[in-house]
């Protein structure tokens, strides 16, 4: 395990789902507060719905994406019979409890996540197709926008070689089959390659998007991209400490998973 669990606190909320152990802490709230004040605090969103409602809006699609996610998770791994530990956090999702299975099958149970989150993207773009009455399409399209916007932005995101996401976790386990803990490093070594161009990405979409100060929408935005620029700062720190920090070193991939 390269990183180790999270203390329980006692202002986390925490229960059961379908056989796993779900643990939200406050850093998870703030890190959706943050990551959605571009949507309910945009000018033409805020003037159309109020802020509350967009605020709400924002919050209730962004935890049943989440939520879908972790279900992803807990599902498969209960089809191949443990019970996970999953703890939402700043960064998002971080999945415990994997260490008994072979390697296909932490990679099925890690797939599963983004995997749920297709399906749910598919969900609410097909109900965009069906003959609703003009006054439900006008009612719940900012809705359906917005989980799919949510859902196909998770599932990118997810699939990227990010530690510690799910592509981070795939290729930390797919790098330490092959080639034990060198592979694990090379992994790493990716994710802090892959958080340094997601910045550089950053910076030019906002030298491109920020050009005139005396556009309406300059604050917010200007806003969103110190925000993002913060969670490339968040994802090197992290994977960082996983290669040189304190966290717990690395363990090698046993023999059952490289016959796998």
């Amino acid at each position: 395990m390269l990183t180790p669990e999270p203390r329980r606190s006692r202002f986390e909320l925490h229960w059961r789902m379908l056989g796993g152990d779900l643990r939200v802490q406050l850093l998870f709230w703030a890190s959706c507060i943050l990551v959605g004040v571009i949507y309910y605090q945009y000018p033409e969103i805020r003037d159309q719905l109020g802020v509350l409602a967009a605020f709400g809006l924002w919050m209730g699609v962004a935890l049943i994406a989440l939520l879908m996610h972790e279900t992803g998770h807990i599902l498969a791994a209960h089809r191949f019979g443990i019970g996970v530990r999953i703890v939402l956090s700043g960064l998002g999702g971080r999945l415990f409890g994997l260490d008994e299975l072979r390697l296909w099958k932490k990679l099925l149970v890690v797939l599963a996540g983004p995997m749920m989150n297709v399906l749910l993207f598919g969900a609410a773009w097909s109900i965009t197709f069906l003959p609703l009455p003009h006054d439900w399409r006008v009612t719940f399209a900012p809705a359906l926008w917005l989980l799919m916007w949510v859902n196909a932005f998770w599932v990118l995101l997810n699939l990227l070689p990010l530690w510690p996401l799910d592509g981070g976790r795939i290729a930390v386990e797919i790098g330490g089959s092959l080639f034990g803990r060198r592979g694990q490093i090379l992994a790493l070594l990716l994710s802090l390659a892959v958080t340094v161009l997601l910045m550089l990405f950053v910076i030019a979409w906002m030298r491109l998007t920020l050009i005139n100060p005396f556009d309406v929408h300059y604050t917010i935005y200007f806003v969103y991209f110190c925000i993002l620029s913060l969670y490339c700062y968040a994802f090197w720190l992290s994977t960082f400490r996983a290669l040189w920090g304190n966290a717990e070193p690395p363990e090698r991939t046993s023999e059952s998973d490289r016959a796998a």
